[in-house]
């Protein structure tokens, strides 16, 4: 790990760590959702300005773009006076926007085989599990968009494990990718219980903080593969 690397590990986790400390402190107050939506938007800005070697570290910074439309439509919003119609919809594009990219990004040089099949067979169950649970919750729009990003979601996490077994990034890089998969996942099953279920809609500490302890860990990470001076096998 190079230095710049270990400077944002230490940057992020430090400031996933403040996001934690305003969560117990302001209780998903303002305060609280103005520094998440900060941190996510400094992620986007420290991208931007990194040097990029390849092409696939160059096309992630669409994702941390999407990334950025999302959460103004899941977090940001709420800080405002008024409320904005359609806001969970817009927050779901955006994160459709971004894994779609990541799919792109990470899934070209995939043989879609009985190896990719059987990764994300565990995805589906887990996804299929929570919608279960979840369907009645969902009205209106909200039913076939969470089935789509449900779908999307299940594929790019797939996607990213399968990269070990891909041959084409180095293993480093692999185990990084997979690893990011993963914690997008979960962080999103979080986040699905708070946009459907009434009983988690509202701020609970630790719903909130394993949401920020599991997306920005995994953005962090998709920062350091952007940074990898030897992403290739």
């Amino acid at each position: 790990m190079k230095n710049t690397q270990r400077i944002l590990l230490a940057v992020y986790l430090f400031l996933t760590l403040g996001m934690l400390w305003f969560n117990w402190v302001y209780g998903g107050g303002i305060p609280s959702l103005q520094v998440t939506y900060m941190v996510r938007l400094s992620m986007f800005f420290t991208i931007l300005v990194m040097r990029k070697k390849y092409w696939e570290q160059k096309m992630l910074v669409l994702a941390f773009a999407f990334t950025v439309l999302s959460d103004f439509f899941f977090v940001f919003v709420n800080t405002l006076d008024q409320p904005v119609a359609n806001s969970p919809l817009y927050g779901m594009l955006g994160f459709v926007g971004a894994y779609a990219t990541l799919i792109f990004i990470f899934g070209r040089h995939l043989n879609f085989n009985k190896n990719t099949i059987l990764t994300l067979i565990p995805f589906v169950l887990l996804f299929g599990f929570m919608f279960l649970n979840l369907r009645k919750y969902a009205t209106g729009y909200m039913f076939p968009a969470a089935i789509v990003l449900g779908i999307i979601l299940c594929v790019t996490a797939a996607v990213m494990v399968s990269t070990i077994n891909s041959g084409y990034f180095s293993k480093k890089s692999a185990y990084l990718i997979a690893l990011t998969g993963c914690l997008m996942f979960f962080s999103d099953i979080f986040v699905a219980y708070t946009l459907f279920h009434p009983d988690y809609a509202k701020f609970i500490l630790w719903k909130d903080n394993l949401i920020a302890a599991t997306y920005v860990p995994a953005w962090t990470i998709l920062l350091l593969i952007a940074s990898e001076e030897e992403l290739y096998q």
